[in-house]
């Protein structure tokens, strides 16, 4: 059978990596705890360009945007003072992305998207669901992986993309910690931190909003909205509310009794001129309450065991990367593996070859991993509480210069971003990048302005 690769979550990152592996021929199974692989859980996804451009080299971009809708969002934004600006602009962010990118920036049913990474597959059979995983076992090289069924896979190496709540994860501190090894803390999973909560939903389009492309953000003491419309006349949706921190074990879990209460306290907050939050909660399809976990574990990997995605790095949705960044993740991997395999799907690797390679998946991502965990966790503090610096950004560094801020990060991380080797690089990746010669250079043009307007916008508060 040659080298082979349990993969463990049909996940945007577990999926992610099924297709690359096909891509390189390198054998492997995927193992899903769910009865189906793409259940609708409520959740929706953001992918800016550098998650679409893997779908472009993968070869399922356009089945992905065909459904996707339209993405060209005028913005509604509600200040903490409760005032309201509609931004009309003939050019929207999207369009800008595009054109620097070649790709806007999505938002779809999370569901869609593992859709389309199924559907892509060339080998379905090797998708196999109903397999939750209860014991991970290094033995002689190799890697057997139990399921709760009784069945047992074996590989040359196991991925955990199983989430949050990894079983591969814990399955690897049980094998470091029974091999006598001090690599990991005794409780790592105190590490985990939560410090707000948010129900995520999907509603239908309410009456009162427009039914053109949107893009809400109301700002409120102690809470906050993030809205985007999407096809079919949906609309996607997070209430984002502070809590007390915790962590580990101590992060509560919700229940819908939970949301309801939440979700009653906040039925009358605006989050336009003439919609309600109400307005949007009573036409809603799906929603759940989560205490929304962060953390960046120290070491994803040991032995013939690495996990990936949110069993490794965990963001606040507010930074809208988690998907996209699981999606890197997968890339560096198979890239790495491709390379040491050599295209031979006879090869072995020693375990020392197999450390050094998840060592260098954990280095070459976890700075930007990092980063994002700290971006989150800035960027829910001051839009979820009233201060003098949240009444400058929420008011006029974010109205007046937000778009362009952002789109200066996030084309310099599309261009920073590792792209799937030995795949032809898109074309309208390539036609875009020649159309950003020089844009580098003002980008610090922009930072400069910017903080000349908050330090304008600061004076004029005081005075």
């Amino acid at each position: 059978m040659g080298f082979t690769v349990v993969i463990v979550g049909g996940s945007v990152a577990g999926l992610t990596l099924a297709n690359l592996f096909e891509k390189f021929e390198i054998n492997y199974v995927l193992l899903e705890a769910y009865d189906n692989i793409a259940p609708q859980l409520g959740a929706s996804i953001g992918l800016p360009p550098t998650g679409l451009r893997i779908l472009d080299q993968l070869g399922c971009y356009e089945a992905f945007r065909s459904q996707a809708g339209g993405c060209d969002y005028q913005s509604s934004i509600r200040g903490f003072d409760g005032r309201i600006v509609d931004e009309k602009k003939s050019v929207t962010f999207s369009k800008q992305l595009e054109h620097k990118t070649g790709y806007p920036q999505l938002f779809i049913d999370r569901q869609t998207l593992l859709q389309v990474l199924f559907n892509n597959l060339k080998f379905k059979d090797r998708v196999l669901t109903r397999k939750r995983v209860t014991r991970v076992v290094t033995v002689e090289g190799l890697v057997h992986v139990e399921t709760q069924d009784g069945s047992t896979y074996t590989g040359d190496i196991v991925v955990g993309a199983d989430g949050i709540h990894s079983a591969v994860r814990k399955e690897m501190w049980r094998n470091a910690h029974e091999a006598g090894s001090a690599l990991f803390h005794p409780d790592e999973e105190s590490k985990l931190q939560a410090e707000s909560k948010c129900i995520f939903g999907i509603s239908r389009r309410p009456i009162g909003l427009p039914t053109t492309d949107i893009q809400i953000s109301a700002f409120y003491n102690g809470c906050t909205y993030v809205m985007f419309s999407g096809a079919g006349d949906r609309l996607y949706w997070f209430l984002i509310s502070k809590m007390e921190k915790a962590f580990g074990k101590d992060i509560p879990r919700f229940t819908k009794e939970d949301e309801a209460h939440l979700a009653a306290q906040h039925l009358d907050d605006y989050v336009t001129d003439t919609v309600t939050f109400g307005d949007i909660y009573k036409v809603r399809i799906t929603s759940t309450l989560v205490a929304l976990q962060e953390h960046v574990f120290a070491r994803w990997h040991f032995q013939r065991i690495i996990v990936i995605g949110d069993a490794a790095h965990k963001f606040h949705p507010i930074t809208a990367q988690g998907g996209n960044s699981a999606m890197v993740t997968a890339v560096v991997l198979a890239n790495l593996l491709r390379r040491k395999l050599g295209g031979s799907a006879n090869a072995a690797l020693s375990e020392d070859e197999v450390e050094n390679i998840f060592a260098e998946v954990q280095t070459k991502r976890f700075n930007s991993v990092m980063a994002y965990v700290h971006q989150g966790r800035l960027a829910a503090s001051y839009s979820t509480t009233d201060t003098l610096l949240s009444r400058i950004g929420a008011h006029y560094v974010f109205p007046w210069f937000g778009d362009r801020i952002l789109l200066t990060l996030i084309v310099k991380a599309a261009k920073n971003s590792p792209l799937i080797e030995n795949i032809a690089v898109p074309e309208r990746y390539r036609r875009a990048v020649s159309r950003t010669a020089g844009f580098s250079r003002t980008s610090k043009v922009l930072w400069i302005s910017g903080a000349f307007v908050a330090g304008l916008a600061l004076f004029l508060y005081l005075s």
